[in-house]
């Protein structure tokens, strides 16, 4: 597809492409690929979440952050202390005037300087924060380079005035190299050691104790796996390596005692306070600009380190890896595009949202408010399908990993760490059934059922098996655990976690799970009749008709689906409840996956209309628990209108949408999405950043109704991605081809999508203007179809155009 020069769509009239949706903190670039913050004062951190498949960064608005390598939780480089209010603890860079002795910060944090212009712009793959100061002015530039193991910095500063200036550039981090948060701080630091590698104008740090547990000799008994450094591009003057020298006794990062000296007593080795500080000098003619470089690397050893540092010792190698970085998230992203009449849906969906899920949620596991590491066996497995239209073959990786991490009798770990290989099993049910559901969406998209054959051992059985086998290992399992009436047991919770006790007794059921694992039956019983066996199809089939029957007996609780039992029998989700009266998966799967028959469609889906939906977005349930009930789960503890305590939880809000699309329900569709959608939000009430999904948004009971929080660590970035793509514009992969049925907001009559399918790729032009009680019109490449399914071709990487239209 071509790439448009901005997102905006010509379909709805004009855009202002100067400050594209903007607030009274920022606004989108003009190509929508860049959100610019002009007020720093945003009401929490708005961050960028920055990195490659190993190392990446957290870094607000301020300045503020934390660096890792390999796993946000266990590899993290940097201390950094997570405190919204402040939010001033990190990696800084200061510019001392060595004549005056003014000190200020590039970012706001740690001085909190009074700038005379401010601009900070979280891109993707990058942050830039560009300041006006005491007449110089500033351009900071922090990304990962898109393969090796270097967080890069590059520093441009201009002398605006007619005099020379003389002024001193000094970077400063405070170690971690460890398990990250890390509140013992003195004894942590009591493991640490630094260098000054002169030469290489590097300060080292390595960690003679990682908390992970040695498998031999016990806890605290193992080095961290990496050694980490701090390197300028230019000669230093003087390092740093202890923090009481550098900020003085009682005193701050904001204020610190070196950048009023002149010289420095420099504090290396095993008995210090371990922070890294490089001073550099830097003379400025009148008008003339210099740019300079600093690198925090990591490697698993002193000479990949060495090399590291070699590959970036210049700023002309810097700048070429930030032009690398910048093209690779334009290609990896270019070819699945959508227009709408909607700017503010084309940039999250053709860019923020799978940034999000790729950075956020693949390589990271992490965010500013969750700093996860881990790999959990359902999420991002799910999060894993923002490949399938643009390289399929890693959510294709993904699935094996997971499948690596399953035991011999289908139980899973709930979530585990790279590194250290320690993980949770699960009891929750539901974990073990995404494996199944993620490879059916793989062959679905794909037609690739060679996946089945792959081979990854068990967790407790290094004997490989294939796909197939690991798949039906769950299966059997979850057959295992279904209780006499034809339901599954809910165990320690289904999806969400906070149904913690719900069926800890194996006596609880889960209606929802029911919903999932019924969809997920047909879909394998339709893969094994397209492989020639019929007869293990039909005992699917069979499977999926008795589940089916016993939701709708005993999961019908009168108006809508009952959510679960508890171990005692009592029900939750129902009528009956005082709380907790209805929940928003059980209604919307029940539609999505044809268990309700029609009228129970209608009757379940107004259930939630009438109960749920806000104009914060589709509530998880309604009314919220007001008191703590140990016999459901922590999600009774939250506050009432918290999280998953009669929120709105993002992830489970865009299924709600794409029920809306399943039920042609135009209106509450347009409602959802405009609720969903952060980019038009009052942000004194919202607070969150308004160019990524948060986790969640406070619901009624709440004071801070529509206030979100837990923002990039969520599921829900990769799956409203895939919502609007193919429930909204309506254009996803079926058994039978790719379907086009669109049901898009009432306001929008035409519409445009490029998606990648089969090895093809399909201009789709989407125009409804006379869609009531018309006939839907498919054409491929100018020729009539059939339907509204375009079958599948030959993988000839051909570029075909498709038309859909009413006549």
């Amino acid at each position: 597809m071509t790439i448009a020069t901005t997102p905006h769509s010509n379909l709805g009239g004009a855009v202002d492409l100067k400050n594209l949706l903007p607030n009274r903190y920022g606004h989108f670039s003009p190509d929508g690929r860049e959100y610019q913050i002009t007020d720093w004062r945003t009401p929490r951190p708005w961050v960028n979440i920055i990195g490659n498949t190993r190392q990446g960064l957290a870094v607000s608005q301020t300045g503020s952050g934390f660096s890792w390598i390999d796993n946000s939780q266990l590899g993290v480089i940097t201390r950094w202390q997570q405190e919204f209010v402040q939010d001033s603890s990190g990696k800084f860079l200061y510019v001392r005037d060595a004549d005056k002795k003014d000190v200020w910060s590039l970012a706001p944090a740690p001085c909190w300087p009074a700038y005379d212009e401010f601009l900070c712009r979280h891109g993707l793959g990058y942050t830039v924060f560009e300041t006006t100061i005491k007449g110089i002015e500033a351009r900071w530039t922090l990304w990962v380079d898109p393969v090796t193991t270097a967080e890069l910095w590059l520093v441009e500063l201009k002398n605006l005035s007619d005099g020379p200036r003389r002024l001193e550039l000094c970077g400063a981090l405070e170690w971690n190299c460890g398990v990250a948060p890390s509140p013992r701080r003195e004894f942590h630091k009591l493991f640490l050691e630094t260098e000054y590698d002169l030469d290489r104008r590097a300060i080292i740090a390595r960690n003679h104790m990682w908390e992970v547990n040695h498998e031999k000799y016990g806890h605290w008994n193992r080095p961290w796996p990496f050694v980490a450094a701090f390197s300028a591009t230019e000669p230093v003057q003087a390092a740093q390596g202890d923090k009481a020298e550098f900020a003085g006794r009682y005193r701050g990062m904001d204020k610190p005692a070196a950048l009023e000296a002149n010289n420095w007593q420099p504090r290396f080795g095993r008995h210090q306070d371990p922070i890294g500080a490089l001073r550099c000098e830097v003379e400025l003619r009148g008008g003339e600009s210099r740019t300079m470089g600093f690198v925090i690397a990591a490697a698993d050893n002193d000479d990949a380190l060495a090399k590291v540092l070699k590959q970036f010792e210049s700023c002309d190698a810097m700048a070429t890896s930030l032009e690398s970085v910048k093209q690779d998230w334009i290609e990896r992203l270019s070819e699945h595009r959508i227009e709408t009449p909607d700017p503010s849906i084309d940039l999250l969906t053709n860019d923020w949202l799978r940034y999000q899920a790729i950075v956020g949620r693949m390589w990271g596991r992490g965010g500013y408010y969750q700093q996860s590491g881990a790999y959990g066996f359902r999420d991002q497995l799910q999060d894993s399908q923002v490949w399938l239209t643009i390289d399929p073959e890693k959510c294709r990786e993904q699935i094996n990993l997971h499948a690596s991490h399953q035991f011999k009798d289908g139980s899973v770990y709930h979530w585990w760490h790279p590194l250290s290989e320690d993980g949770l099993i699960t009891t929750m049910t539901d974990d073990l059934l995404w494996l199944a559901f993620v490879s059916a969406n793989y062959i679905r998209e794909t037609g690739d059922v060679s996946i089945l054959s792959d081979e990854t051992p068990f967790i407790d059985d290094k004997n490989p098996e294939t796909l197939r086998e690991h798949v039906f290992r769950a299966f059997e399992r979850v057959f295992r655990r279904t209780s006499p009436r034809g339901l599954p047991y809910i165990g320690a919770g289904d999806w969400n976690d906070g149904l913690s006790a719900a069926g800890l007794q194996e006596k609880g059921e889960s209606v929802w799970l029911g919903h999932f694992f019924a969809g997920i039956l047909g879909d394998w019983a339709h893969i094994l009749m397209s492989l020639g066996e019929q007869d293990e199809a039909n005992v699917l089939r069979q499977r999926r008709a008795k589940l089916v029957a016993a939701i709708n007996e005993h999961g019908w609780d009168g108006d809508w689906y009952s959510r679960a039992t508890l171990d005692d029998g009592s029900k939750l989700g129902s009528a009956e409840c005082d709380a907790g009266k209805i929940f928003l998966n059980a209604q919307t799967w029940a539609i999505l996956n044809d268990i309700a028959d029609a009228p129970r469609a209608e009757q379940c889906w107004k259930a939630v209309c009438e109960n749920l939906v806000s104009d914060a977005g589709a509530l998880l349930l309604a009314p919220a628990f007001t008191k703590p009930a140990e016999q459901i789960g922590y999600i009774t503890r939250y506050a009432p209108g918290l999280r998953e305590n009669g929120g709105v939880y993002t992830h489970a809000a865009t299924w709600a949408i794409a029920a809306a699309a399943k039920m042609r329900d135009h209106e509450t569709l347009e409602q959802l999405l405009t609720a969903i959608n952060p980019t038009n939000k009052d942000p004194e009430r919202y607070w969150a950043e308004p160019y990524v999904t948060p986790g969640n948004v406070d619901g009624p009971l709440s004071p801070n109704f529509g206030r979100g929080g837990w923002t990039w660590y969520t599921g829900s970035a990769a799956w409203l991605h895939r919502v609007i793509c193919e429930w909204v514009l309506g254009v996803r992969p079926t058994w039978d081809g790719l379907l086009v049925d669109p049901c898009m907001p009432k306001g929008w009559t035409t519409a445009k999508i490029t998606r990648p399918y089969r090895g093809n790729v399909y201009d789709i032009h989407i125009d409804v203007t006379n869609q009531s009680g018309k006939q839907a019109k498919l054409t491929l490449d100018g020729k009539d179809i059939s339907g509204n399914v375009i079958p599948p071709t030959k993988a000839t990487g051909q570029r075909h155009q498709v038309k859909l239209q009413y006549v």
